[in-house]
């Protein structure tokens, strides 16, 4: 038995194992809940089908314990034969080995390369950000008036900027609160459409307009 583990895959020693018990692989399916496809897969030793190596190890080890079979000497092979890959999935070792020598190759290559790209896309967004930020106007929400709003003559102008904005609301000037939140009252004494212009300027000059039309009705 020792002679047969050592030179035997999982696939043909689990094969052998359920033609032996008389099972058709369906049956196996059924009892174990595996899905046909991967115990297919399990017995070609095509090992890279299943989802990843944790789950290869689990069926291999329900597999062999439904035929009665000790499933430790079966997933010794396997780590023989197979090695987990850095996405997690099985593959034969021999394969990892050459994958790593190409790899092995250009690394230093790549390497550098890599770290001149990393450097070059971090100097550009950053240098990309800043001019962003020195050329967008101060952040101006206007809570109330909405737009085409209806109103009495009294009205309610309220919002929030940046703290250090000044906020002029028709050309009038309007105290920050904290948080950089502004209120302040209009009237009118005429009826009809109107429009009221909300201005924030930053220290930079940067100047943020709102406009709300509204309709006053006495």
């Amino acid at each position: 038995m020792n002679q047969t583990v050592k030179t035997q895959t999982v696939g043909d020693l689990l094969t052998k194992h359920r033609a032996k018990a008389g099972f058709e692989l369906e049956d196996i399916a059924k009892q174990t809940f595996i899905k046909l496809e991967y115990l297919q897969a399990i017995e070609k030793n095509n090992f890279a089908s299943l989802p990843n190596a944790s789950y290869a190890k689990a069926y291999i080890s329900n597999y062999a314990k439904l035929l009665k079979v000790n499933p430790r000497p079966l997933l010794e092979i396997l780590r023989r034969d197979y090695q987990e890959s850095a996405k997690g999935r099985l593959l034969p070792r021999e394969f990892l080995k050459d994958s790593f020598k190409k790899s092995n190759f250009f690394s230093p290559i790549r390497l550098t390369f890599s770290f001149i790209i990393v450097v070059f896309l971090s100097f550009l967004i950053y240098t990309v950000w800043q001019w962003y930020a020195l050329s967008r106007p101060p952040r101006l929400e206007v809570f109330q008036p909405e737009n085409n709003q209806v109103t009495a003559s009294r009205v309610i102008v309220e919002g929030q900027t940046l703290i250090d904005a000044i906020v002029l609301v028709n050309a009038q000037p309007v105290a920050l609160q904290a948080g950089g939140f502004f209120n302040t009252e209009l009237y009118f004494d005429i009826e009809g459409p109107t429009t009221i212009t909300i201005k924030a300027t930053d220290k930079r000059g940067k100047t943020n307009t709102v406009q709300r039309s509204i309709q006053v009705e006495f």
